[in-house]
């Protein structure tokens, strides 16, 4: 009957603005205290991560004032170790005579590229795992100078990054690979360019220490344009096996990468082909022309789980503002090959 009437709908109606005027302030209560929750998560989390970092940072200086301690006397021979002329001389010797292969890109696997008691020094000097960053445990990376590191770590990696690498190896490389530089200048920059190319400053960028370990994969890859040469120092340490060193594949139907990004074939649409395998031999350096194929690197999730692969990678780059200078030159279809990624699809660019 109270159906029919309608009076039942209007008691609803009635009944559920009442109940909607009682839970209002609740929904306000419920609204602020979830906003309250995660401000407290928020605040918890930064606090965790404070104080894992100021963990990290005590036990840093624990382990930096012992290895100190212990290298006191190690310390005390690196004017004598650290030579540069002496050790100038055994690089380019090594370089030079390594020989020069093309397929599937102009490459060198140099052998005993440092004197051996500088290289056991360098792995001597590689600091404890709670320096390297730990965003990743599986990829890890550690740049110089590191902050309230070891005196030896500090003393012994920073003249390899400033003086071996910045002086030595990149003069040494740039003498060994000038022919195959021709012709990639040509084909980045074209002939009419190639004397301003030859004329570009060359440095070293993205020296790294890099750590890796099982599960570790990076495909097939090509480096960013600006690099013209890639090097690669293994550092292997006694006991460690050759396996997992870096692999060389072929590109079917190769070409220049369209931006300048790293450039990954697979995802372009191109196969590639696994070469070979580069062994992980100590006192040994990788060195390659970033112009064909691709290279990468796999350690498998099945590998013992102690593994580590050490290595030192950089490359041998025009600087910033002269390659900017020489890109603005070029002609609109060589000048495109050097766009953004992310422009690729706009009609603009």
């Amino acid at each position: 009957m109270l159906k029919r009437i309608g009076l039942l709908e209007r008691v609803s109606r009635l009944w559920k603005a009442d109940v909607d005027a009682a839970v209002k302030p609740m929904r306000r209560d419920l609204r602020r205290l979830t906003e309250q929750i995660e401000a407290l998560e928020k605040a918890l989390d930064e606090t965790t991560r404070e104080t894992t970092a100021g963990i990290r940072r005590a036990d840093r200086f624990m382990l930096t004032a012992t290895l100190n301690e212990q290298h006191r006397s190690l310390i005390a021979e690196l004017p004598r170790l650290l030579d540069e002329e002496r050790i100038a001389r055994h690089a380019r010797a090594a370089i030079a005579a390594a020989p020069l292969l093309s397929d599937p890109f102009e490459h060198s696997v140099i052998q005993d590229v440092l004197p051996l008691d500088v290289y056991d020094l360098l792995i001597e000097a590689i600091p404890p795992v709670a320096f390297f960053n730990h965003r990743d445990p599986i990829k890890q990376n550690l740049r110089f100078p590191v902050q309230f590191g070891p005196t030896l770590t500090d003393k012994v990696w920073g003249f390899f990054d400033d003086v071996i690498a910045r002086r030595v190896l990149r003069s040494a490389v740039l003498e060994r690979f000038h022919g195959p530089l021709q012709r990639h200048f040509d084909s980045m920059f074209g002939p009419a360019l190639r004397d301003r190319a030859n004329l570009l400053p060359q440095s070293v960028t993205g020296g790294r220490l890099m750590l890796r370990r099982p599960g570790y994969h990076l495909g097939p890859h090509r480096d960013p344009k600006h690099a013209m040469l890639t090097c690669l120092l293994y550092l292997a340490r006694p006991g460690d096996s050759d396996i997992y060193g870096t692999q060389i594949f072929r590109v079917a139907g190769d070409g220049d990468a369209g931006y300048k990004q790293t450039y990954y074939p697979e995802a372009e649409g191109c196969k590639t082909e696994l070469v070979k395998v580069v062994p992980f031999k100590a006192n040994s350096m990788l060195v390659f022309l970033n112009s064909r194929g691709a290279h990468g690197a796999t350690i498998p999730t099945d590998a013992p789980a102690d593994l580590e692969r050490y290595s030192y990678q950089f490359y041998v780059s025009p600087e910033n503002e002269a390659l900017k200078m020489i890109i603005k030159e070029l002609p609109a279809d060589l000048r495109a090959m050097w766009q953004n990624k992310a422009l690729r699809a706009l009609p603009s660019a």
